[in-house]
């Protein structure tokens, strides 16, 4: 394995400084552009590129890219102020499905409540109440 940096491989090779130097510039235009935008709206998409004038944007899914269609043009000054001139904007849509996050279980049953529904459990009369709460017991005891 080489102790070089990325910095010092690229200045040994022209081509792949210009190609880290482009990243670099385009990384600076997306994050000046979501800057503009509100929080939740920021997250769903990513500008790529400003060609002829024209930036080029791609939103996650249809709501996101009808939003930026409607917004977008009133952020072009803005971001000709902060150096990327762009006198009209393209939305794209680029789907990007992100897989399900699995909910941090945070409710927690204290030993002594449990014992207590333990107890409940083994009193009622109802069979479908006392199975339900065998169940709860159950699955707060797995953890």
């Amino acid at each position: 394995m080489s102790s070089l940096s990325f910095r010092d491989i690229a200045r040994q090779d022209s081509r792949l400084s210009r190609l880290a130097s482009e990243a670099k510039a385009l990384m600076a235009l997306d994050t000046a552009f979501r800057r503009l935008l509100p929080a939740p709206l920021s997250d769903y998409c990513r500008a790529v590129r400003i060609r002829d004038g024209e930036l080029v944007v791609y939103a996650d899914n249809g709501v996101v890219a009808a939003r930026l269609k409607m917004i977008g043009p009133g952020l072009l000054p803005a971001l000709t102020d902060r150096g990327y001139p762009a006198s009209r904007i393209r939305v794209k849509v680029d789907i990007r499905f992100k897989p399900p996050v699995k909910p941090v279980k945070t409710l927690a049953i204290s030993p002594a409540a449990l014992e207590r529904i333990e107890e409940a459990a083994a009193s009622v009369s109802n069979p479908l109440v006392s199975a339900a709460l065998s169940r709860l017991l159950a699955h707060h005891r797995r953890g």
